[in-house]
């Protein structure tokens, strides 16, 4: 009884709508310096004059609160693998969709009062009277649920190769190192997307980065008058939006077209009442 006990409450433990929301509070916490001290540290470290400086109080405002969306993108899309790993397919996504929605939700309500509490006297207009803020901020959590859907698909696809660790653990360090490279390259970019096109389209976190960056710093402000170079990121954030609903719908067909492979070849189609209850 002991031990079926202690099967029962580490399988508890390690649902991800167990761990996952807790992670998500933390990984907004631990975001907010980093996004809060972005600006100055990888734009501009010295704002001179008033069009500089009321670009970084701007800025500054459009990255705290954004603070952990980027990071929650990743954790649902790794919820949605987790879930794949545990439950049917259809079963996973009816899960992961509403899981990823409730992460979006978690986000936003830790972040804004972080983000709040940081604002100074400079911005008298409210966050959510930010039409740019506004918008970057749906399109950023709308993309929540496509990553977990595609995490599905993903898991789905992969099927028992994630129940080897010596498979699960480097793909996952993989996963995290490529994910912080394709954010990095997006958050970089400078008044206009200056990589190549092809990996706003491609790679989705380049565009969740990328959106962030560009809601905040499309003026141009070392030209005199400042004029506009951007377009506030709505091209990112259409292009985070379309790359991922791609990645899910592609994923997800992939996973149901190698299931029927394996039907028809007599193997096993996946997580079944035993596996299903799984870790």
């Amino acid at each position: 009884m002991d031990g079926s006990r202690a099967q029962t409450l580490l399988r508890t433990v390690t649902h991800p709508a167990v761990w996952s929301l807790p992670v998500m509070v933390l990984l907004v916490i631990a975001a907010m310096p980093f996004n809060d001290g972005f600006y100055n540290f990888w734009v501009n470290y010295d704002a001179q004059g008033g069009v500089q400086q009321q670009e970084q109080i701007y800025a500054t405002r459009i990255f705290r609160h954004t603070s952990g969306v980027l990071c929650g993108q990743l954790l649902a899309l790794l919820a949605g693998v987790s879930l794949a790993r545990r439950y049917a397919h259809a079963a996973a996504l009816a899960i992961a969709v509403p899981l990823a929605l409730l992460l979006a939700g978690v986000t936003i309500a830790v972040a804004y009062p972080l983000a709040q509490a940081r604002e100074g006297i400079f911005l008298t207009t409210p966050p959510l009277d930010d039409p740019v803020l506004v918008r970057v901020l749906l399109c950023e959590l709308g993309a929540y649920p496509l990553f977990a859907a595609a995490g599905v698909g993903l898991g789905a696809l992969l099927g028992e190769r994630l129940r080897r660790r010596r498979v699960r653990l480097p793909l996952a360090i993989l996963l995290v190192l490529g994910w912080s490279v394709a954010v990095m390259t997006g958050l970089l970019q400078d008044d206009r997307f200056g990589a190549p096109t092809v990996l706003l389209w491609t790679v989705s976190p380049v565009a969740a980065g990328t959106a962030i960056a560009l809601a905040g710093l499309s003026m141009d402000v070392w030209s005199a008058p400042p004029v506009l170079v951007g377009d506030w990121g709505r091209g990112a954030s259409t292009a985070l939006l379309v790359s991922t609903s791609a990645y899910a719908l592609g994923l997800n067909l992939l996973a149901v077209l190698a299931e029927r492979r394996r039907r028809g070849d007599g193997a096993p189609t996946g997580p079944g009442p035993a596996s299903s209850r799984r870790a």
